[in-house]
Formats: structure tokens, sequence, C-alpha cells
């Protein structure tokens, strides 16, 4: 049985269980997902980008959800997929409520205070199926990369 890892506190496009599943290469169980949220920080647009990016932002709370039961594999193709762009590292989350801790993916770059809002929901709305279309190929690319 495959070695699994602490929580992956998700606020983006892994949201998407289709994302998710391209991504993985299988589909995940959503059954196990948990409501989270990332104390201190909030989601705004990566710049340049129609997705997003964390930043720190006393008082406010960023949505998301956790995953459990990722394998090492699971953990190793999120982080290409993620790419230079962000670095996995724990932070503290609230999960049902309750404090513990997960990793998550940060911006290596540092994005303003100005940045504008994300919204999940808009994201479904308007760049899912364009953004499905294109990351298909990507991450088949890199499921070949990681494994061949």
């Amino acid at each position: 049985m495959p070695a699994t890892q602490p929580l992956l506190f998700v606020y983006g496009t892994l949201r998407d269980p289709d994302v998710l599943a391209a991504v993985l290469g299988r589909p995940y169980d959503m059954a196990g997902v948990a409501i989270a949220r990332l104390p201190g920080h909030r989601v705004v647009f990566f710049p340049g980008r129609t997705y997003p990016a964390l930043i720190a932002a006393a008082g406010q709370e960023a949505e998301g959800l956790a995953l459990a039961s990722l394998t090492l594999a699971d953990l190793a193709m999120l982080d290409a997929f993620e790419g230079d762009e962000y670095r996995r590292t724990t932070a503290s989350v609230i999960v049902n409520g309750i404090g513990g801790e997960a990793d998550v993916y940060f911006p290596r770059q540092a994005i303003g205070d100005a940045a504008a809002e994300w919204s999940f929901a808009a994201w479904v709305a308007r760049h899912k199926a364009d953004f499905l279309s294109v990351e298909r190929e990507n991450v088949i690319q890199l499921r070949a990369r990681l494994t061949g």
C-alpha cells in the first residue's frame, strides 16, 4: 500500500474534481475532502494568470479544501503541476473547525496587497473549460516525465 502524507490545503483550481483527476491521472475520492481555511491569508489572482495565489492578509481567511490520502507519487505530480511558480510548505489551517497543519502551495514571487480577489465559482464559470483543454496535455507530459 502506498505511503500517505499529511493533509494538503487547496484553495484554487485543485478544488475542482475534474482538475484534480486530470493532474493525478485518476479520480480523487471527494468523499474524504473537508472544508478548510487558512488564517491570515486571502486568495488573489496570480499576476497575469487566470488561476490564484495566496497572499498574507491579517484578519482574513482563505477558503479551501483539505485533501487527505495523497501518496508520495500524488504529491510529486502535484509539485510538478504547480511548477516553479509555487513552493509547498506546511502551514497552520483550520479543518472542520479544528486547528492543525497541512501542506500548502504558496507563490514564490511576491504579490502585492492590491491584487484582485480570485473566485473559485467565477473561475469555474469563465475559465475551467479552457484550462482543462490546455492542462490535460500538459499533465500527461508531466506524468510521463515523472514515471518514465
